[in-house]
């Protein structure tokens, strides 16, 4: 359908509008209010010690979380991606579960599992406090965290098939050289684009997290509550807005830094691409090569060259490669 041109800007102009209105104006008046009293009042704001050890608080909950979703992520994601076996639909919709309920029940449903006369409350008496303690903030952060990772990373994994692993384990590549060679490169940028979700969610959770915590400064305090905490308790409208600033650009920088990461590494296998195509690439160009290589019969050679890599990697020191003893015999 031929669209004209005044059709197309009309709607780029609505569309640029609305963004504006939802996401531009809103953050630009926080952060003018936050330097309506000047930085120096500003800087104090985000200096206290309620305000250090909140942000401390976060990344450490960042920290951890991150981890532990990139590892299960990805097994759930191969699971649902490879796998067959019964109840894999239920697991499908298991998944998606934290999507669908309100991160407030979320912590209603920690609470009775984890509180005080909960089914596993009896570990309080071991001393080990989970509810309104910095173990249920990262608990209900895991919570409503949980899907990221396996919904970027699925569909990767779909899409790239499973050519290439089944003829690097033919070949004699064991599971970890297989994941490690040919899955992990392949799902990289899927990978990485969980990974920013989960950090940018872990960072603005606060449904789930004020129901499990004692909102106690330098305990269980996070950013989002001491921003709540000074708008609504203390009535410092300006310390919420400078302690939300905080937070926007304690996300910011997280989202600047993994966009580098992910320039970095296509400039990487930009590079190895065009080591390839000037002489013999090192084994790890080749790899990063192979892993973005189309999955048709034009790439069964690529496939070849990867496993062989991976085969004589394995081979003892002594011996020689196939194809030197292949020439000899042509000579």
């Amino acid at each position: 359908m031929k669209v004209s041109p005044l059709t197309r800007y009309g709607l780029r102009g609505i569309a640029l509008i609305y963004l504006f209105i939802l996401l531009i104006v809103p953050v630009g008046a926080i952060f003018y209010r936050s330097f309506e009293h000047g930085i120096v009042q500003f800087w104090e704001w985000i200096t206290t010690p309620a305000a250090i050890s909140a942000l401390q608080l976060s990344l450490l909950i960042v920290v951890i979380v991150v981890p532990l979703n990139v590892v299960f992520g990805v097994l759930t994601a191969l699971a649902l991606a490879r796998g067959r076996f019964p109840g894999k639909g239920v697991l499908q919709a298991v998944v998606d579960l934290p999507f669908a309920v309100s991160p407030v029940v979320a912590g209603v449903a920690l609470i009775l599992l984890w509180g005080y006369g909960g089914w596993f409350g009896g570990v309080e008496s071991l001393g080990f406090r989970v509810i309104f303690g910095f173990p249920g903030l990262v608990l209900a952060t895991l919570f409503v965290t949980l899907p990221f990772v396996a919904r970027e990373v699925e569909p990767v994994l779909r899409e790239i098939g499973t050519e290439q692993e089944e003829a690097a384990a033919t070949l004699g590549a064991n599971a970890w050289q297989v994941f490690w060679r040919i899955t992990l490169p392949a799902i990289r940028w899927g990978l990485t684009y969980g990974v920013v979700l989960t950090v940018a969610r872990a960072l603005g959770e606060y449904g789930a997290v004020t129901m499990v915590s004692s909102n106690y400064p330098g305990l269980s305090q996070t950013l989002t509550l001491l921003v709540n905490s000074r708008y609504t308790d203390d009535y410092n409208e300006f310390g919420a807005y400078a302690a939300a600033t905080l937070l926007m650009f304690v996300a910011i920088v997280v989202l600047v830094l993994m966009s580098l990461i992910e320039r970095r590494a296509k400039s990487r296998v930009a590079d190895a691409s065009g080591a390839g195509a000037d002489g013999p690439a090192s084994p790890d160009a080749v790899v990063e090569t192979q892993s973005n290589a189309p999955h048709g019969p034009e790439s069964i050679g690529a496939h070849q060259v990867v496993t062989e890599h991976v085969h004589h990697n394995a081979a003892p020191q002594g011996s020689a490669p196939r194809n030197a003893s292949t020439s000899e015999k042509g000579v």
